[in-house]
């Protein structure tokens, strides 16, 4: 995993989102857990975490309360807000070249203007996305995706 997907990543987000990451993210990571997401808007910090085999409720709650206690520890956002911590969804939808990496070998649905490609997620190739259609490996550059999704594959 290079270092570009995260960097483009934390440079989307605002200044108070940087320093929420960098502060939250390696307290997740000490739990077991990979923050793969983060949006903090009109008063609600929302948290995204992964970990090989999927998420449970529980993880979700234990890792709720570990970092209400570090953000009431450090004070980081000025008033009151909300905290909310969930899993991926099953068909959750990938905005990030630091997504398709973190759900490689998982099944995918991508739309760009030439179409539909569904196939399974099977890394990156510097900006784009690598995933293998029936056997055939098929690149797709990052900026052609118009929308992207994880297939639940039964």
């Amino acid at each position: 995993m290079g270092d570009s997907p995260l960097f483009y990543f934390i440079m989307k987000q605002t200044e108070q989102e940087k320093k929420l990451y960098k502060m939250v993210a390696p307290e997740i990571a000490v739990m077991g857990f990979e923050l793969i997401d983060m949006d903090f808007s009109r008063g609600l910090l929302r948290l995204t975490i992964d970990k090989p085999g999927g998420v449970t409720l529980d993880d979700c709650v234990s890792v709720n309360r570990r970092v209400s206690l570090l953000l009431d520890t450090n004070d980081p956002i000025e008033g009151s807000y909300r905290l909310e911590v969930s899993s991926p969804g099953l068909n959750r939808r990938l905005k990030t070249l630091k997504e398709f990496d973190h759900f490689a070998g998982r099944q995918v649905k991508i739309q760009t203007k030439e179409g539909t490609f569904r196939g399974t997620i099977k890394g990156l190739a510097e900006e784009s996305v690598l995933i293998d259609i029936d056997g055939t490996q098929q690149e797709v550059p990052f900026e052609e995706i118009q929308k992207a999704n994880l297939e639940f594959d039964l």
